[in-house]
């Protein structure tokens, strides 16, 4: 499997946009927790495989094959990532008792460090170095905070 920097980039801003427009922590147990960060990331793992069937089938004009089908599937299977770092800050805090709101803040900011580290990933794939790096990286944290801002602003009150 490969990491495709798009994809995991994209289910990241996702999970990050529904814990910014998800109400009421204080009220979900950490299962139901653990379901407002995975079903998204699992929404957007299906939808790709989806839309990626599609294209191939239209492509082959045919039935795709089993193998085909498995590696789809491969492919879509990274974007799953995007919901382990919110889901270790979440399950950590619940297990050492910190308030909801705080664990949901360190998830937000979990998000966009986890932004700021795909970015940087993809500046170093791209040769920039030093402060070319560093910009590019503190792009991905911008980002994240542009995402969080939105949606706060844009939740009905």
């Amino acid at each position: 499997m490969t990491l495709d920097l798009e994809r995991l980039t994209y289910a990241t801003v996702v999970v990050m946009s529904v814990l910014a427009a998800f109400e009421g922590w204080a009220q979900l147990s950490l299962l139901g927790a653990v379901a407002v960060v995975a079903s998204p990331v699992l929404a957007v793992c299906v939808a790709h495989v989806f839309s990626e069937a599609l294209y191939e089938h239209a492509a082959h004009q045919r039935a795709l094959r089993r193998a085909e089908w498995v590696g789809i599937v491969r492919r879509q299977v990274p974007v799953l990532l995007a919901a382990v770092p919110p889901l270790v800050v979440l399950v950590i805090g619940r297990a050492v008792s910190i308030d909801a709101e705080v664990d949901w803040a360190v998830a937000e900011i979990t998000g966009m460090v986890t932004l700021m580290l795909l970015s940087a990933f993809a500046c170093h794939r791209a040769g920039l170095r030093g402060a070319k790096l560093l910009l590019g990286a503190l792009a991905g944290g911008l980002i994240g905070l542009i995402v969080i801002v939105l949606q706060i602003v844009l939740k009905p009150h």
